[in-house]
């Protein structure tokens, strides 16, 4: 058993103890999209311009409680007092309490596992793959500090040294201090928030990367620091720093969810809205939340929002496609060629759409392996669908030109067109404030 010890303060007179240090912090699965259904290739490749589904975006929140469950994923729940388990927030509660936690636990992991991938945009810095040798089970990081300043800092600490159904709250006979179990943290993170507690100004780093910042951001979840004043500085420094150097992802990728991820935490409610706008139109499936503390009710609006929008886009290439099957349907450029207007569009349509997999069988909810905005933009690539009729015009000496033939006005194009930015136009991210706990304040400058 290997252990490493960090004296944050010379007089401890506290341990934590990290059991297991995260060696793999929020894993994305790539293999998840090769598992879907992939949209069908095209031949051309030709981007339209899209626009930010609003919906009722209203999801249940997490209670305290229930958001520490999830956070639990991958600590062992005891059910007596005496055996503490390993990096739970309220670990030495009743059995029943533990008991219920874990199956809400059970219920969030087998929503997060029901998910597609994506495609990192290389265009942004790429968070590290999260991928290192898998440490023992048994290797502990060892954090001596003081009991005071954990206080000070947090109410969870507050509330697991000061009441006496904590173990944690007894002095160890072995040494004389109060030993605290953690388990899964990154070390540098951990270690970092407590060189903050203890004003050991110069071991704190001026800047993280966007990979340490939603590290911390977990931290700052579980630990109760969003309202913590003693970190309010550092985190607006390496907010900042974030915001200039890493840009928000254009594609459903692993730094998307860091992003969310940090942006809920923070209370950066610009790059929220961002973020999860970028996660409707983009997602193929359901959303990774990749053990991070992001809300069950975020993660399946993003879900609904993405099918809603995708079931108005579906719905309406269907109607449209049957008021040009519709024997009596009027040309409204000029009514004495509506069979053959009719005929032509719906002909065209009908292809088209075979043609982008929403045909038959038609596409349904939840639409897994296909993206808001890969259906929007080959939507947009149908060649422009023109025919000629006789021509009306008169020379000018008012003869009728009979050998004259001219573009017929009705535009399939157009129309198409019309249903792609009818709906990217209601696609909105989420609103921070609709998943925020009216105790949490802003790190924003």
């Amino acid at each position: 058993m290997s252990l490493i010890t960090h004296e944050v303060d010379p007089f401890a007179d506290t341990i934590i103890i990290l059991k297991n240090p995260c060696k793999n912090f929020a894993p994305w699965d790539e293999t998840l999209v090769s598992s879907q259904i992939e949209f069908p290739e095209s031949e051309e490749k030709h981007p339209i311009h899209t626009q930010t589904f609003e919906d009722d975006q209203t999801g249940k929140k997490l209670s305290k409680k229930e958001k520490k469950a999830r956070m639990r994923g991958r600590a062992s729940h005891n059910s007596t007092v005496s055996n503490v388990p390993e990096g739970s927030g309220e670990h030495a509660e009743l059995s029943s309490e533990a008991s219920s936690e874990e199956q809400g636990l059970v219920h969030d992991r087998e929503l997060a596992t029901r998910v597609v991938g994506g495609v990192d945009n290389p265009s942004v810095e790429l968070a590290e793959p999260a991928s290192g040798p898998t440490q023992s089970e048994d290797d502990e990081i060892h954090y001596l500090v003081s009991s005071r300043h954990l206080m000070l800092a947090s109410p969870w600490f507050r509330r697991t040294l000061t009441r006496e159904e904590f173990v944690e709250s007894l002095k160890n006979p072995s040494d004389g201090r109060y030993h605290i179990q953690a388990n899964d943290w990154d070390e540098e993170a951990l270690l970092i928030l407590l060189n903050i507690f203890h004003v050991r100004t110069r071991q704190v780093p001026a800047t993280v990367s966007l990979e340490m910042l939603a590290k911390i951001a977990v931290l700052v979840d579980y630990y109760e620091l969003e309202n913590a004043e003693a970190i309010e500085r550092d985190t607006q420094n390496w907010i900042a720093s974030v915001r200039r150097n890493v840009a928000i992802p254009s594609s459903y990728c692993r730094n998307l969810m860091l992003w969310i991820c940090i942006s809920r935490v923070f209370c950066m409610s610009e790059e929220f809205e961002k973020a999860t706008a970028v996660a409707i139109k983009e997602s193929k499936g359901w959303i990774q939340a990749l053990d991070l503390p992001i809300h069950q009710g975020i993660t399946s609006s993003i879900d609904r929002s993405r099918c809603n929008a995708l079931e108005h886009v579906i719905s309406e290439l269907h109607r449209l496609l049957g008021v040009y099957r519709d024997f009596n349907y009027s040309c409204p450029h000029n009514p004495s060629y509506s069979f053959q207007c009719g005929a032509f569009l719906f002909g065209a349509l009908m292809k088209y759409m075979e043609r982008w997999g929403c045909l038959s069988p038609r596409p349904e909810n939840p639409f897994m392996g296909i993206s808001l905005n890969e259906i929007c933009n080959r939507s947009g690539m149908a060649k422009n669908t023109k025919w000629w009729v006789k021509s009306d015009c008169y020379d000018y000496y008012r003869r009728h030109e009979h050998d004259r033939a001219e573009v017929h006005l009705c535009s399939l194009n157009a129309k198409i067109d019309e249903v792609v930015q009818a709906t990217m136009a209601k696609v909105r991210g989420l609103k921070l404030q609709d998943f925020r706990d009216n105790s949490e304040v802003s790190f924003q400058n």
